[in-house]
């Protein structure tokens, strides 16, 4: 009888499975920035410097993948948001592609609205069972005060931090 009283607290605290991705939990990727990394604008480009990025889910359900240099005295950022193709999850699929919708070239900067981008993060195996984003490659292009800008990320991983 008291076995039968004491069952709904031990399946209450019974543990439960993690999901793939907690909501708003941001996924650190430390790693080797490609060199064609940068940003164009009216045919002048300027070399994007990165050494990690940081991939979000927001609270809108869109994803906002920002490329940075830790190293660097600058403090820029270039950053990429928009919503995933198939299934939603991180780590989800090998390779997760993702239609850019928007473009930041500086934190706390108005968005560029992207005519087209896509960004390719390439997965270990299913995160949930312990796999790791291996890369990222981000690109897109908009106008911005009559100028057409072009800004492509890319990294190659050494190291990924989920942060749970």
């Amino acid at each position: 009888m008291k076995l039968l009283a004491c069952l709904p607290l031990l399946l209450i605290s019974m543990p439960t499975p993690a999901s793939a991705q907690i909501q708003g939990a941001p996924i650190f990727v430390s790693g080797i920035c490609n060199p064609k990394s940068g940003v164009t604008i009216d045919d002048r480009t300027s070399r994007f410097w990165c050494d990690s990025a940081v991939v979000v889910r927001t609270q809108r359900g869109t994803v906002l993948i920002q490329f940075t240099d830790k190293k660097g005295d600058d403090g820029r950022i270039l950053g990429f948001a928009g919503t995933i193709e198939g299934r939603q999850g991180f780590g989800a699929d090998p390779l997760q592609v993702m239609a850019v919708e928007r473009i930041y070239l500086a934190g706390g900067a108005e968005p560029i609205a992207a005519v087209r981008g896509t960004c390719m993060m390439t997965w270990s195996g299913l995160q949930r069972k312990g796999g790791h984003l291996e890369s990222i490659v981000c690109g897109g292009r908009g106008s911005a005060a009559g100028s057409v800008v072009q800004a492509m990320g890319i990294i190659q991983a050494g190291r990924t931090l989920s942060k749970r």
